[in-house]
This record gives structure tokens, sequence and C-alpha cells, in this order.
């Protein structure tokens, strides 16, 4: 029989390989690429869609970015569900602040499929102008070059799909700081490793595509009925014989002032993602949380050498945390907030248990039910929910006939 500390050990080395792998494909990522010169100057018109439901934090200066960059032309629209939504006021200062701006706002979403988003960016699609579209969270934040830097690689039309890595950045209260430094931490590398093993990993903050890839796995209706449409989409495209690619441009995600319900929630349905989409990797992913690694080393363990594993491996989240924020935003955490790196982790091996045995999720003031490829359903704890539902059964009914 192995020894128990040789097999804890062996686990520690593997999450101790995962972390290295993942920062060195942060830096693999981020280097500077040799692109042609026609490559370059490939800026045909862009839409940008912009999803939006109430004020995220920081709200109007996310957006006013995306009214001044650096592109020669391309055209904004912005996208509501209710005629009530407060996001509404900022984006028609935006509009009247920038007047020569190709900008609109849509309110108001036609019954589409029971994903909220896909039915907004639906409704906005009907008013593209251009064959380029780019999809853009309104709680993420870019600089002027961010379109020029990341349509570059469309250049290539073998590449359907280009995606980027994103840095948590602004945190106050707690949720925020957990946010951030599991964001920065083990998202970014994990983003990054996929990238740079060539497996399919796209997160919607934000995702540039040829409306022609779009087309070619069946528009957003395809899309329509599945909480993870960005990683659908990136799988769908990578079938349509397409390309996937990871800019090298880091777009900032705003998180300030999150609650820690908050921070649970959506860890919570991410896990719940990463459970239906890639279920080998999400039940091997606790050997890379290198804190309940190096807990369970310590305490199975007989030995020095566990107790100093299990400070080397805390020690390294920590690292981790703190190096790769520095490489993607230019400044290091705050030192009192690096002490919650191992609290994170702890807290996040219980959200994954949760996400083994619950496909239950709460989104966008929604209950469903999450099925096979993040299929979703209605879960009786919502009647908006169920007429919802009814609804869209309705207008199919009455289609058909």
């Amino acid at each position: 029989m192995l020894d128990r500390n040789i097999v804890l050990g062996t686990v520690a080395l593997v999450a101790v390989a995962t972390t290295l792998l993942s920062l060195v494909s942060i830096l693999w990522t981020l280097r500077k690429r040799r692109h042609s010169a026609e490559a370059w100057n490939f800026t045909p018109p862009v839409t940008i869609l912009k999803p939006l439901k109430g004020c995220d934090e920081g709200l109007e200066e996310n957006l006013a970015g995306f009214f001044t960059l650096d592109y020669p032309s391309y055209q904004l629209i912005f996208g509501v569900a209710d005629r009530d939504d407060p996001a509404i006021a900022v984006v028609e200062r935006l509009i009247e602040r920038f007047p020569d701006r190709d900008a609109r706002l849509v309110v108001g979403n036609p019954v589409f499929g029971l994903n909220p988003k896909v039915e907004n960016l639906a409704a906005m699609d009907r008013y593209r102008k251009h064959d380029y579209l780019l999809i853009s969270d309104s709680n993420v934040r870019v600089r002027p070059t961010y379109l020029r830097e990341t349509i570059v690689y469309l250049s290539d039309p073998s590449v359907g799909l280009v995606s980027n890595l994103f840095v948590g950045v602004g945190e106050n209260q707690l949720g925020a700081i957990l946010e951030n430094l599991q964001l920065n931490g083990f998202i970014s590398g994990g983003m990054a490793l996929a990238s740079t093993l060539g497996i399919t990993c796209v997160v919607g903050k934000s995702m540039l595509m040829p409306a022609r890839a779009l087309a070619a796995i069946g528009g957003f209706a395809s899309v329509r009925n599945l909480l993870a449409e960005d990683q659908a989409i990136g799988i769908k495209v990578r079938k349509a014989g397409y390309a996937v690619r990871l800019s090298r441009h880091v777009i900032e995600n705003v998180n300030r002032d999150r609650g820690i319900r908050w921070f649970l929630n959506r860890h919570s349905r991410w896990y719940k993602i990463r459970r239906r989409m890639a279920a080998p990797a999400f039940l091997v992913e606790p050997t890379a949380n290198l804190t309940a690694t190096g807990l369970v080393w310590a305490f199975s363990g007989d030995s020095g050498i566990a107790w100093g594993g299990m400070a080397f491996l805390l020690g390294l989240g920590i690292a981790r945390d703190a190096i790769q924020t520095k490489i993607l935003r230019g400044t290091f955490p705050k030192p009192r907030h690096l002490l919650f790196s191992p609290v994170k982790d702890l807290v996040l091996l219980a959200v994954w248990l949760d996400a083994l045995v619950s496909n239950r999720i709460e989104w966008r003031g929604n209950r469903f039910l999450i099925g096979r490829f993040t299929r979703l359903r209605s879960s009786r704890a919502t009647r908006r929910v169920r007429r919802r539902v009814r609804k869209i059964r309705r207008v199919r009914k009455h289609h058909h006939e």
C-alpha cells in the first residue's frame, strides 16, 4: 500500500505544476505577437452589442469607454428588457454626450428563449449593420486600443471567435475582494492554460466574431435555452470548423462593493456550468485548490514534511493571486486583501461540493434548473419563470400553425 504522504505529496506536486503552467500560459498569451502590416490594417466595421440590466458598478464610466475607441467605424447597440430599467438614463446621457457616434438604445425583448441575455442579444441583433459583431458585458472597462488589438486575429479567415483575458479591479468590500482574487488567480490562469492547450474556454465578457461564424452555428437561436451561451458558442464555432483565439488585450472587470452572498451565488453558477460542460475537469478541480490540498495533506500526514508542504502551498496560492494580478493590471492587491486568498479557496471548496449535488441556480432574478450542456428549464420556485415558459410555448405553437 502506498504511503499516505507519497500520495498526497503527488497530488500537491500536480497542484503546483498546474499553478506554474497557468502562470506561464498567461505570460505566453500576453507576449507581443508579430502580426503582419496587412493584419494590423484589417479594420472592418464592427457592431458592438451591449446587453444591460440595472446599473452595474461604474456603469457610466464602463460604457463611456466604448464611445471613445480608437477604431475607424463601429456601431454601438445597447439593449434593455424593461422600460423602467435605470440603465436607460445612463445610455441616453452618453448618446447625448457623444452625438457623432453611431449608437442606439433598444428597449424591450420579444419572447425568444429562457436565457434573458441571449434574448436581449437577439433583440439587438435585428438592428446590426455590420458583418462583424462584438458581444460585451456591461461590467467591463476597456482601453481605446481594445477593438484594434482584438480584431487583428480575425484577419485570418480561419478564426471564428476571439475572446479576451480579463482582470478584476476596484475591490472594496469582502465579496469583491474574494471575486477579484479568484478572477485574477485561478480563472485567468485557467483561461490562458486552456487556450495554450487548444481547449475551448470562452467567457462572454468579450466575444468578437464574424457574422458568418454565428450563422454557421444557427445564430443566437441555437443557444437561447442554455445558461452558458458563451462557452456553447465557442464550442459550436470550433465544431463548425473555425479556430478560437484569446487576445492579448486584457479588459477590466469592475467589482467594488460586492457582498459575500453575490460572490457565492456567482461561483455556484460557474461551478455548475463547468460540471455540465466539462465534467472530468470539474471533478479533479479541487486538486488545483492549493489551500484545500495543503490542509488535507497536513492533517492526513504524520510528518513535518506534510505541515511544511501545507505552508508552501498556502504561500504559493497567495503568491499566484498577487503575481498574476500584478501582471494583468499592473498593481499588486493590498497586502491585507491577500490574507483572504486561503479563505477564498476554502469557501469555494464548499461551493464546489454544493455544485456536485445541486442543479438549481439563481440568475438575473430568475430561478432555473440546469441540465446537460447547461440547458435551462424552469424551477417551480418562481411564478415569473413559469409565465415565461408558457408564453414561449404559445408563440411556438402559433408559429407552427
